[in-house]
């Protein structure tokens, strides 16, 4: 079982995401007295050893969110910053770093926790090494592809095709329109309000501006297991986000990774 901590100055304000991480089977300790010592007595940072996550709540400020990363990113412990309706500047700064792992809030599904979670426990920091020994690609629970034994010599070949195609495929009905949103934006910028009215189809409100940077960091983290040179979507600060153009151009060019994604 893996174990999550919960730093806070409420316990009481911490309920709905305790019961979603139970639910997914994780031991979950909430404390605030631990937040009140931690920067004090440094003995007390053996104590994270024992979990794997460290959620940092709404209800700590950001100057005390900033005293308190530098002293975790060096343990092998991700850290999640949770947030109720507004992601800050520094939020983002912090993710765009890698001084923290994701941002969460009480909005998200049992479902997208569940996904963010199990992608931060196999993050490695950098891209995996491609498994060239696997005969077969899993595109789901139910479907699989088999590898070509030769390769076409060509500039996207079919081996790089199949990795997409298994992000795609696990991408989930948010992630999938998302991404649709921004594929047929092209080389356009897609304002933040823009993907979200489009997404829930009600007025914009900052509970849907928070959920939707935790699912674009999600989307992002996702196709960190394929060759892409960059971000697989870009973010500009007050202006929006726009699909990676090498993204925008491989998808484009394959009927089967256009439909996956058309389809979602």
């Amino acid at each position: 079982m893996n174990q999550v901590l919960i730093l806070t100055r409420n316990i009481l304000a911490e309920q709905e995401i305790q019961q979603k991480l139970q639910a997914l089977n994780y031991e979950v300790y909430c404390s605030a007295k631990i937040f009140e010592n931690c920067g004090q007595q440094l003995e007390m940072l053996e104590f994270f050893n024992f979990f794997q996550y460290v959620i940092l709540s709404e209800t700590i400020c950001e100057s005390e969110v900033m005293e308190l990363v530098p002293l975790l990113k060096n343990r092998s412990i991700r850290i999640i910053r949770k947030v109720e309706a507004k992601v800050t500047e520094m939020d983002h700064q912090y993710l765009e770093e890698a001084l923290i792992h994701a941002i969460i809030s009480n909005e998200d599904s049992v479902d997208e926790l569940r996904e963010c979670l199990y992608i931060l426990k196999n993050y490695k920091g950098e891209k995996e090494p491609l498994q060239e020994n696997r005969k077969y690609v899993q595109l789901s629970d139910k479907v699989s592809l088999i590898r070509p034994n030769v390769l076409q010599k060509e500039s996207i070949s079919p081996e790089d095709n199949y990795q997409f195609l298994e992000v795609l495929h696990h991408l989930s009905t948010t992630e999938t329109k998302i991404l649709s949103i921004l594929l047929q934006a092209g080389n356009q910028v897609v304002t933040r309000e823009t993907i979200c009215h489009q997404i829930w189809n009600e007025e914009v409100n900052k509970s849907h501006l928070a959920s939707l940077s935790s699912t674009i960091t999600r989307i992002k983290n996702k196709f960190e297991q394929t060759n892409l040179s960059h971000k697989a979507i870009q973010t500009l600060w007050g202006k929006g986000y726009r699909i990676n153009q090498e993204l925008l151009d491989r998808i484009q060019m394959n009927e089967n990774l256009k439909k996956v994604v058309s389809n979602g």
